[in-house]
């Protein structure tokens, strides 16, 4: 019997291979599912700071060129109403309960829009010639974890600084 003529593996040689190749096929398996999640955090991140600056830039716009600004604060959510004299009377409403909760609203006389969603706390703070806007907005995934973004920005009334008059 010609030992030497023989082409072939031997089991230990397909089991070292086989071995090898799980070991390797498990560290991409793993590299990915770390990436997805990774990539999935990252995405609701940012989708939420989307939407927070949305939001707060949407209402900064306006408000700069707002008069009569009046704030209602209540446990339950709170609305900003005022003046401008390109749209008329404007009004920005967020609940933290019911049909729209979590959402930032915008209406005037003409319509009633979602400006943002995922907003989790919205409060105003009146001063005399600005306003401070304070946003959360924050989202948890199934797996729980929570993504999240809080921004603040106060705002020079310029219908009611002395300065543009």
């Amino acid at each position: 019997m010609n030992i030497a003529g023989n082409k072939g593996l031997t089991l230990v040689e397909v089991l070292v291979v086989t071995l090898l190749s799980t070991v390797v096929m498990a560290g991409i398996y793993s590299t990915f599912i770390v990436g997805n999640r990774t990539w999935a955090y990252y995405n609701d991140s940012v989708l939420i700071k989307k939407e927070a600056r949305r939001a707060l830039f949407r209402m900064a716009g306006e408000l700069r060129e707002a008069e009569n600004v009046r704030v209602i604060q209540s446990p339950d959510g709170n609305a900003l109403h005022f003046y401008r004299e390109a749209s008329g009377p404007v009004s920005y409403y967020w609940s933290r309960k019911g049909e729209d909760a979590d959402r930032v609203i915008r209406r005037d006389r003409v319509n009633s829009r979602i400006i943002a969603q995922y907003i989790t706390e919205l409060a105003y703070y009146d001063l005399k010639d600005a306003v401070v806007v304070d946003i959360t907005a924050s989202r948890q995934k199934a797996s729980g974890a929570t993504a999240e973004i809080f921004l603040r920005e106060k705002i020079a009334l310029r219908a009611e600084t002395t300065l543009f008059k």
